[in-house]
């Protein structure tokens, strides 16, 4: 398996927690302006479907918020967790069946506490952490979460589930904000990522995958972000690692595989 460049915390822990607290009133002002985003926002009409036919089916887990609810598009087959079953699915060469734990406000808190499915899964994929930034998560509370979100998986989908874990979406740059704001919202967003890879790092079995690159062609269209877009390319980037993590495809394997697959228009 390739070494990924695993982000460290960086120093100065101590300070930085102080200013998250003293900046608590401006977080939760973008916590509300994203509460009622999130209520307005288009979601899938359609019915769930969570099967892709083959043989052999892959069993997967989604658990997180708007990337496993579809924020922002209109149907499940456009959503992160779709997407990322299909390419998982092509570049097996089997069938693909998974379960999904969302919300579209969910916190890692409440994602290890919240009733889990009690199906076997092979591997888990974890998207969390946007409700985290804008509650100013401790950085403590926030890794414990993680930890124990693994441990529960692994009781009811198995003992051998493998995790993978997603970094954080840049949101701080997907609208105008002011320039302080947009500084503390990267700063907790790096700070949860870097402790998500930590915790990634030192759990058996588990895997981090940065955000993917999001500043190209495509993504806006009448400088409105497409989330189908975003969708699109969060499920690229998280196949690979679901693959390389169920074993017996080598990376480039993967990345040949899910890059082959056509996109979903948006």
């Amino acid at each position: 398996m390739p070494l990924v460049e695993t982000p460290t915390p960086r120093p100065h822990g101590r300070l930085i927690a102080a200013v998250l607290r003293a900046s608590q009133p401006l977080f939760r002002l973008h916590l509300a302006l994203y509460r009622r985003e999130v209520a307005r926002a288009p979601y899938p009409r359609d019915a769930r479907r969570m099967t892709i036919d083959g043989p052999d089916p892959v069993h997967l887990l989604f658990v997180g918020s708007i990337a496993v609810e579809g924020f922002g598009v209109l149907a499940h087959d456009l959503t992160c967790a779709s997407q990322t079953a299909r390419l998982v699915g092509s570049a097996r060469g089997r069938g693909v069946t998974w379960r999904e734990v969302s919300a579209p406000v969910l916190t890692a808190a409440e994602a290890a506490r919240v009733e889990l499915p009690t199906d076997p899964a092979e591997a888990a994929v974890v998207l969390l952490g946007i409700c985290d930034v804008l509650l100013a998560t401790g950085g403590a509370s926030w890794e414990a979460d993680l930890r124990r979100l693994a441990d529960r998986v692994r009781e009811t989908a198995g003992p051998d589930c493998r995790m993978v874990y997603v970094g954080i979406p840049p949101m701080a740059e997907f609208r105008p904000i002011p320039p302080v704001a947009k500084r503390l919202l990267t700063r907790q967003i790096e700070r949860l990522n870097a402790l998500t890879a930590r915790v990634a790092l030192t759990t058996p079995g588990a895997s981090w995958v940065p955000f993917p690159e999001w500043r190209s062609e495509g993504l806006y269209h009448q400088e409105l972000l497409s989330w189908a877009t975003m969708h699109r390319r969060w499920g690229q980037a998280i196949a690979p690692a679901v693959v390389r993590s169920l074993g017996g495809v080598t990376a480039a394997e993967a990345r040949h595989e899910t890059d082959a697959e056509p996109g979903v228009p948006a």
